[in-house]
């Protein structure tokens, strides 16, 4: 395990943006991890936590200590009838593990395909698409407390899993490093289909009874459509949650704008496409202090050359001032800013 002082953290982001890490280390076993936080208390640093780097704003220093978890382990700790406990390390990447576990004829996690970044993350966002979020499979997470030094496993029940959010990601932000997740899945090859445009999809190619790979591939062709790849062009996915409205307010947008997608939920609101908000201000491909809204897709934001953290965020607040003017309606972002 190795020390190192100012590192760039541009290859680090999908972003890539430019930022430096005060002080930065590497942690793949119990033994790293303990090691990190012996040698940040030891010199009075603060921790930052930096897996996969795609859901992330970062500034233009971080200061402190950067630790970034490494690792690929994908074990099977258990099956019972259909179903299969997988242990997963928190530097494992994520569209790595889904098409493993498909490969291996453990199934549910196919809609979740081809999202970059790290397993440790996918917890703190609750990431999901396509009808699916990683909160239906987490059976448990396994943590390290930064302050006290001890691991400990918490069960899915107790993280806080919402839209796009946990406790990993509030209350537990700065208390928690995780490091590694165990999921449920099946052996049984059951798909979800019920999101629209998936459905669609497989009914274009004819496939009327579709198989989990199936489900994988078609969402994989559909990202790869919809969404500009991180290796040519840098960015972190989808910047903005879609928002949450009371049904009235749904009502009379939706009586205003006939093709907004609104999606009523048990509880009487209806969550919005904050996609097409954003499109129907005209800000599509638009370029604002050296960063941009993709023209692909209006909910991702694109770094075309040398863009900032503060710059992304700059677009970031234009965006949202300009919808919240136009429809009423306020925009979260869905990443996390550090540095910032």
């Amino acid at each position: 395990m190795q020390f190192e002082r100012d590192v760039s953290l541009e290859g680090l982001n999908t972003l890539g943006v430019m930022s430096r890490a005060e002080n930065f280390c590497r942690v793949e076993s119990d033994a790293d991890w303990l090691a990190a936080i012996d040698y940040a208390n030891s010199r009075g640093l603060g921790i930052t936590l930096l897996g996969g780097g795609s859901n992330v704003v970062l500034g233009e220093q971080l200061r402190g200590l950067v630790v970034h978890p490494v690792g690929d382990e994908i074990d099977l700790f258990e099956q019972r009838g259909d179903d299969v406990l997988v242990d997963v390390l928190a530097g494992t990447e994520w569209d790595t593990l889904v098409r493993i576990c498909n490969q291996r004829g453990w199934f549910g996690l196919e809609n979740l395909v081809s999202i970059p970044g790290s397993c440790g993350a996918a917890p703190v966002q609750n990431i999901g698409a396509y009808g699916v979020e990683i909160a239906e499979f987490i059976e448990s997470v396994r943590v390290l407390d930064l302050s006290t030094r001890e691991f400990s496993v918490i069960k899915s029940q107790d993280c806080g899993f919402a839209y796009r959010c946990s406790y990993f990601k509030g209350p537990w932000r700065a208390r928690y490093a995780i490091v590694g997740i165990r999921l449920r899945l099946s052996t049984t090859p059951a798909v979800n289909t019920s999101y629209a445009a998936l459905g669609q999809a497989l009914d274009n190619a004819g496939l009327c009874e579709p198989t989990p790979e199936d489900v994988l591939n078609t969402v994989a062709a559909i990202r790869a459509a919809k969404l500009p790849d991180v290796r040519r062009v840098p960015n972190s996915g989808s910047f903005f949650k879609n928002p949450i409205v009371s049904g009235e307010h749904a009502q009379h947008l939706k009586a205003q704008y006939p093709y907004l997608p609104v999606y009523p939920l048990s509880d009487g609101r209806a969550k919005l496409a904050a996609a097409y908000l954003i499109e129907a201000t005209g800000l599509k491909g638009y370029q604002h202090a050296g960063c941009g809204i993709s023209e692909d897709h209006a909910l991702v934001l694109v770094n075309p050359g040398q863009a900032t953290g503060a710059g992304c965020l700059a677009l970031a607040e234009h965006v949202m001032s300009t919808v919240q003017s136009a429809f009423g309606v306020t925009l979260e972002i869905e990443p996390v800013v550090m540095g910032a």
